[in-house]
């Protein structure tokens, strides 16, 4: 195997990892396209990238011996860190203006992979106030307020606790909306009042709002396969969640009487 035959390969590696890691933490068709391929450009390589939800197709040509390697990588799941799309936008600059090698970016690549979410203790207080907030923009009581910021954690503990076992992702909404709704269910059975503003509100934040307006973004910038593939996907996590949410009232014998 030649130097350049193994250069490309690596070359292919690096830039794949890096579109997987755009399209794994919330970026769109388009960015994920600009930065790829300005880095490759500034690599001295052409690449042709194609990619749905569970996997990339990566073409990358040698500009000057037009030697091609053709890479193919799954997609472990899809999240949200804005923070390691916007590094990694800022790296595909630099890479430009310092006219790093692959192996310096592969390098920097690799620090900003280790860039932790928030820490859990804050989503779990922040996320539970937005929900108990939406409580009150709905007319929520303030023991809503109450039941709905616990709700909202306990949805985000089970979450976490099925993606950390690593569940299937329609199944840990259906369960972390079902905690949540149950929490406020349980609460219903207790003080015997009508908590309909926290009922609703308790499974917002299982909303999956980065997919949809992504799918939009995709479509109206002409990625229409990309698009389609993104907002079926949300739909399904709003049915899950409305199966969820269902499925505990009906337990709890809410509006079934």
């Amino acid at each position: 195997m030649t130097d350049t035959s193994i250069e490309i390969k690596f070359v292919s590696e690096v830039i794949s990892d890096i579109a997987i890691s755009l399209i794994m933490n919330g970026a769109n068709t388009s960015r994920t396209l600009k930065n790829t391929q300005r880095i490759a450009g500034a690599l001295g390589y052409e690449a042709d990238l194609f990619f749905s939800l569970s996997g990339v197709v990566l073409s990358v040509r040698d500009k000057k011996t037009h030697v091609m390697h053709t890479i193919v990588r799954a997609i472990p799941h899809i999240g949200v860190n804005f923070e390691i799309v916007s590094e990694i936008s800022i790296l595909s600059w630099r890479v430009i203006h310092e006219q790093m090698d692959v192996n310096a970016v592969n390098e920097q690549f690799n620090s900003i992979k280790k860039i932790n979410h928030y820490p859990k203790p804050a989503i779990w207080f922040f996320v539970g106030l937005a929900g108990a907030s939406l409580c009150r923009i709905l007319n929520g009581s303030w023991i809503e307020f109450f039941i709905t910021f616990l709700a909202t954690v306990f949805g985000i503990l089970s979450r976490q606790f099925l993606t950390q076992k690593k569940f299937n992702i329609f199944i840990i909404f259906t369960i972390a909306s079902f905690t949540a709704v149950s929490v406020v269910n349980i609460f219903r059975l207790i003080t015997g009042l009508d908590l309909k503003s926290a009922f609703a509100a308790s499974v917002l934040f299982l909303i999956p709002g980065v997919p949809l307006i992504n799918s939009f973004i995709d479509i109206l910038e002409g990625y229409v396969t990309q698009g389609i593939a993104r907002g079926i996907h949300g739909s399904m996590l709003i049915f899950v969640i409305a199966m969820g949410l269902f499925l505990s009232l009906f337990l709890f014998g809410y509006g079934f009487n």
